[in-house]
């Protein structure tokens, strides 16, 4: 069951719109109107309340008191004085702490905002997330095109309201005869609108471009366009409306297109401008330590060459997947592929010494961003030693410090420019110490996990049908191969499958005690590499015996049930014990806060206590089946709002190197 929507209301068509989803899905809903914002009379039909905007504690009250769990923003709200504002006791608590950002621009204010009610124990969304069909398309939208005067106007605005956004002041300028008339103040597009046509009057035409500012939080503050803007557009005497396709909201798509069409005006989705006009080739930078980086960092390089139209280059420190796209590494990435105190402390001499390499390499190129992904061994300390050399440090994979030490916030702060989360709970531990923090959607949402081809893998090697594939997964690094292969042999001698297969993805780093290993096991045991391949074994397997790590997702992605072990070394173990706070591992655990995904971690990582949760799940239909349940529930957290985890980084690191 959904949570109990709260819907923050402006004004505008939006929180109606958003009120008619809740009735059309069934979901409970309370509309808490801003005084002066919305319009008067406007939820008379509905639960609600009324409040004006400096009310913070009133505010609070309300929706805690309706049960609200969930938030979205919705319609415009006037950015009032101080004077205006008269804030109650509790907003001048959050005006203290939110400090300048409410004198600097609407996003600086709507992120500090949104902190203050995530921390409140809401989850805030965005109206697109709920309302699917909100988003603007590609291209002409109705009966009316654009002539080619209008098309040059529909360009130059579009780069002047992205300049615009860029400096936090606005989001949509109006353009006539390729010369920007007026832009976007606090007064909205309303006010924009009705000052260009007391400019242009008695002429008409003009073209109102809206564009999404590069920094913009998109669950709070999309430009937005509906029926009244149309009307408004008509009788200041526009020729056309232009906004940003999939960066912009329109209420009711049919009623807008069908309002432009009998007002003569034409209205067209865009795309942003081009990132790189002058032909530049930006210079990124990438480190990634380890083979889930590694994935993820390919992606990325697809996304940022997809984005540029391939006006773009890469350097750095990278692994296979990534030299698949072309990339070319400093060195071999499996130098950094280590965990825990004991298996650091040998190789120490090295990493200090490719630390060192590696800061120097990028004092010595001067890329247009560095983009550090996870490996905070390694890649925090690089980001230590550059930071004073103006080039923005952006990192991938926010640190656990939900799970351990979580005082790491204050210190990542430091070193970075913005974070990319995959989580989304994360961004207000870091926002809270004034790191940018975007939840850009899990990486394992796009992995391919869950489109492998388990027929053809079976038939391929000749296992019949209903013969059961246990799918063993040992880890990445040496280190916790080392640990976990004994225990997995040990567990794989107390099955009660006579016939079963073992199915062994494994990686190049591991490849030799992983297939030593396995000619002791009982059964017959197929290794296979590559990504496909794995995913593949995922699709034709019946169950799963992994070790901790992102592979449990792509698991879950695949629907496989498993069972997750992990184990350190004596003296990790001891600092885990120490500092780690959390019940759960397995981040499916963690987020549904149960253990839907058996765990069998430290003194528990034995084979008399995985052996019989094993053979449970490859015989119960029942538990299969709860679990599957179960993961499916977890996944749908992870996922963006929008696009896909690659593209939402792609944008955040393009902004970032435009605003440079």
């Amino acid at each position: 069951m959904q949570p109990k929507l709260g819907i923050l209301a402006g004004g505008g068509a939006l929180p109606s719109r958003l009120i008619d989803y809740c009735r059309e899905n069934g979901r409970d809903y309370f509309v808490l109107g801003f005084e002066g914002q919305a319009e008067p009379g406007a939820f008379d039909a509905d639960p609600h309340t009324w409040v004006r905007l400096g009310a913070v504690g009133q505010v609070l009250k309300n929706l805690h008191d309706a049960d609200v769990r969930e938030l979205v923003m919705a319609g415009s709200v006037v950015k009032p004085t101080l004077t205006e504002l008269r804030p109650d006791l509790k907003g001048l608590q959050i005006l203290m702490r939110i400090g300048g950002a409410y004198f600097r621009g609407d996003d600086d204010l709507l992120r500090a905002l949104t902190i203050e009610l995530e921390k409140e124990g809401f989850s805030v969304v965005g109206a697109d997330g709920l309302v699917g069909d909100l988003l603007a398309p590609s291209g002409v939208m109705g009966i009316h095109l654009p002539d080619g005067l209008a098309e040059i106007d529909i360009k130059v605005g579009s780069v002047a309201a992205r300049d615009l956004g860029n400096r936090d002041i606005g989001q949509a300028v109006i353009v006539k005869s390729a010369q920007v008339i007026a832009s976007e103040e606090k007064k909205g597009t309303a006010d924009l609108i009705k000052r260009c046509s007391d400019i242009m009057k008695p002429e008409l035409g003009g073209v109102l471009i809206k564009m999404k500012k590069p920094n913009q939080d998109r669950r709070v503050d999309l430009p937005t366009i509906g029926v009244d803007t149309i009307q408004q557009a008509k009788a200041s005497g526009l020729a056309g409306i232009a906004v940003e396709a999939g960066n912009s909201l329109i209420v009711d798509l049919k009623k807008v297109v069908s309002a432009a069409d009998e007002a003569g005006i034409f209205l067209v989705g865009i795309d942003a401008p081009e990132q790189f006009p002058d032909g530049q080739s930006p210079l990124i930078y990438i480190i990634a330590g380890e083979p889930s980086g590694d994935r993820l960092g390919a992606r990325l390089i697809d996304a940022l060459k997809e984005k540029t139209g391939g006006n773009v280059r890469f350097c750095g420190v990278g692994g296979p997947a990534m030299a698949d796209c072309g990339f070319v590494s400093n060195f071999a990435m499996e130098e950094l592929s280590l965990m825990g105190v004991v298996e650091i402390l040998p190789h120490l001499p090295r990493l200090l010494r490719r630390i060192k390499e590696t800061a120097r390499d990028v004092e010595s190129l001067k890329p247009h961003v560095v983009i550090t992904i996870d490996s905070p061994g390694f890649n925090h300390r690089v980001a230590d030693r550059i930071k004073g050399i103006d080039i923005p440090v952006v990192h991938y994979v926010a640190p656990s410090v939900w799970a351990w030490k979580p005082w790491r916030a204050r210190k990542i702060a430091k070193h970075f420019d913005h974070l990319l989360a995959l989580l989304p709970f994360e961004p207000p531990y870091f926002e809270t110490e004034g790191l940018p923090t975007t939840f850009v959607g899990h990486s394992v949402i796009e992995s391919g996990a869950d489109q492998g081809d388990g027929k053809s893998f079976r038939q391929s090697r000749e296992i019949v049908g209903d013969t059961k594939i246990l799918c063993v997964l040992p880890g990445s690094r040496s280190g916790e191969v080392s640990r976990l292969l004994p225990v997995i042999g040990r567990t794989l001698d107390l099955l009660n499958e006579k016939d079963l297969i073992i199915v062994v993805p494994v990686v190049d780093a591991v490849q030799v005690p992983v297939e030593a290993a396995a000619k002791t096991w009982p059964y017959k045991v197929h290794l296979v590499a590559g990504e496909q391949e794995k995913f593949n074994a995922f699709a034709a397997s019946n169950a799963a015996l992994a070790a901790s790590g992102t592979v449990a997702l792509e698991l879950a992605m695949a629907r496989v049930p498993s069972v997750i072990i992990y184990d350190f070394n004596l003296i990790s173990t001891v600092l885990a014990r120490l500092f780690v706070k959390l019940k759960y591992v397995n981040l499916i655990n963690i987020l549904l806060d149960r253990e839907a995904v058996p765990e069998r971690i430290l003194e528990n990582c034995s084979a008399a206590k995985i052996a019989p949760v094993l053979n449970h799940l490859l015989v119960d239909d029942s538990i299969i089946q709860k679990q599957i349940d179960a993961l499916d529930e977890a996944l749908q957290k992870l996922k963006p709002v929008v696009s896909s985890p690659s593209d939402n980084a792609a944008n955040v690191i393009l902004e970032i190197i435009q605003r440079k």
